[in-house]
């Protein structure tokens, strides 16, 4: 546990130089992972490095870890681009001031105040109603952050037609392994109080944090920013908000869009079937909605009423039509499925098979099996597998 609790300090102060650097510096996100990296690093180092508590006779040793909840949601924000004011972000760290306050008070005042008496007579008392908010604290964080990501997840499928990289899906097993480590801590916080051993809080918080900083500094070092905090799809809303000021003009203007997502459906079936823009594996509802030279938001409340799907889902369908077709062409016998796949759209071998299989019921293999040997349901899978 040493080791990887040392081993965590120096790789998040070392990243956090990386971040930092002239090359990664122009990101919000990485500036923001950096802090992150760096708040924890010196929360561990200070653990270890310290003997007694920080404040006095509290049994807290680090503050810093009030922090830890909010940069992490702030974190995944800025990868997705959106804007935060800052006096809401402020009020975020609140918990720490305050906890930073009653500690510092503590040691200008000193052991012969008033005080700090008060302080030490209640000491348990007050160690565990701070032991308690962490563990609120955490929890809040912990349920907004998977909140933030599957609405990130609902955004990109609404303006992106691949969306490898850009779900984050790296952060959501990484929350429920934070979430089993936030479940040890209460457990461990419990063991201590009925024992007196205070040390194990200290250890099992900062191997932690370690394990933390291992899987943020490794994953989020190869997170791209999915959203520009100048794209449409961050600074415009989707649903228009309702008031009596704007309902009835609302209602007006009911018919008018109804009238132009008829219109609008025809041209996009129409462009699909000529211009095939979905075997560009970058497009996007922006560029779709450039090629048709309309509003992304037309195009988008267009596609989700009169399809009744998402831009990610109508586009992969269809490439799953051009890849069935181009598999059941016998002047493709010789091509490779994956090979087909990227003719299709698609990007990854991966996300071809999972888009192929929800789709159809089936693996690109099987589907080429029952095209070849139509007597069987999945005659051939096996060995064009191992072809591909």
């Amino acid at each position: 546990m040493r080791i990887i609790i040392y081993g965590g300090i120096l790789q998040g102060l070392f990243l956090s130089l990386v971040l930092t650097t002239r090359r990664n510096k122009n990101r919000k996100s990485n500036r923001m992972l950096a802090i992150l990296l760096l708040v924890l690093s010196l929360s561990i180092l200070h653990a270890v490095l310290t003997t007694g508590s920080f404040g006095g006779p509290l049994k807290i040793k680090e503050p810093m870890i009030l922090l830890v909840g909010p940069l992490l949601l702030f974190y995944v924000r800025e990868s997705m681009g959106t804007r935060t004011v800052m006096r809401r972000k402020l009020f975020h760290f609140v918990p720490f001031f305050l906890f930073f306050v009653i500690a510092l008070l503590m040691s200008v005042l000193g052991t012969s105040s008033p005080y700090y008496g008060s302080i030490l007579r209640y000491s348990a008392e007050f160690s565990i109603s701070v032991w308690v908010l962490i563990v609120l604290q955490y929890g809040f964080y912990w349920s907004a952050t998977v909140h933030t990501i599957h609405k990130n997840i609902r955004l990109v499928e609404s303006e992106f037609s691949n969306v490898e990289g850009k779900t984050m899906s790296w952060l959501r097993v990484f929350l429920h392994a934070f979430g089993i480590l936030l479940v040890l801590f209460t457990v461990t916080v419990i063991f201590a109080v009925h024992s007196g051993h205070y040390s194990e809080v200290d250890t099992i918080v900062s191997f932690g944090l370690s394990c933390v900083i291992f899987v943020l500094g490794y994953e989020g070092l190869f997170q791209e920013q999915i959203f520009q905090s100048t794209s449409p799809l961050v600074n415009e809303s989707f649903v228009p908000s309702v008031n009596e000021e704007s309902q009835s003009q609302q209602t007006a203007t009911v018919r008018v869009n109804r009238e132009q997502e008829e219109a609008l459906s025809s041209r996009v079936l129409e462009h699909f079937e000529k211009e095939k823009p979905y075997l560009d594996e970058n497009l996007t509802l922006t560029a779709l909605a450039g090629q048709l030279g309309v509003s992304r938001n037309l195009l988008s409340a267009t596609i989700n009423n009169k399809f009744g799907t998402n831009f990610y889902s109508l586009v992969n369908q269809y490439r799953v039509d051009e890849a069935k077709r181009l598999i059941a062409d016998p002047a493709n016998k010789d091509f490779t499925i994956l090979s087909l796949a990227f003719q299709a759209g698609f990007r990854s071998k991966s996300s071809f098979q999972g888009i192929f299989k929800k789709f159809t019921g089936m693996t690109p293999s099987e589907y080429q099996g029952r095209i070849q040997n139509p007597n069987t349901e999945t005659g051939g899978s096996r060995s064009d597998e191992g072809q591909r």
